[in-house]
């Protein structure tokens, strides 16, 4: 498997092949490619934003993490981009990375908790726990 960033072209096939991922990639942004025998097998998109209180720091956000083929999942593959992110962010001088996780999606909360993500949930009025927000301090 090789880690590398992607290209527009690499968004564009994306999007040409999963339109539903249109509603997680914006514009600019990290797009982070796992590839296997020049096929992409899965991507990462985190945008760049000021963390959303006054404290003068930077952090990246995390939007999607994507393995296409479900027979591909759990090996790794997930945890190598989000390592790569983290990389890119550390190198960038962010001051954390972070993202948001469904309370339903366990592989995705086993994700984070192996990569070393702190786990926040967000209790809503009714008591009622539809996720959480993850972060990785740089």
């Amino acid at each position: 498997m090789l880690l590398r960033l992607g290209t527009e072209l690499d968004k564009s096939a994306i999007l040409e092949k999963y339109p539903y991922t249109g509603q997680v990639m914006g514009d600019g942004g990290c797009l982070i490619i796992a590839e296997d025998e020049n096929q992409i097998i899965g991507f990462l998109w985190a945008f760049m934003q000021d963390i959303p209180v006054a404290v003068g720091e930077k952090e990246m956000f995390i939007n999607v993490v994507e393995v296409f083929d479900s027979q591909s999942r759990c090996k790794g593959i997930g945890s190598a981009m989000v390592t790569k992110c983290l990389s890119i962010a550390k190198e960038e001088a962010y001051y954390q990375v972070r993202a948001y996780c469904s309370i339903h999606n366990a592989a995705s909360n086993r994700l984070w908790l192996k990569n070393g993500f702190a786990i926040s949930p967000v209790k809503m009025p009714d008591n009622t726990i539809p996720g959480s927000y993850v972060t990785y301090k740089l």
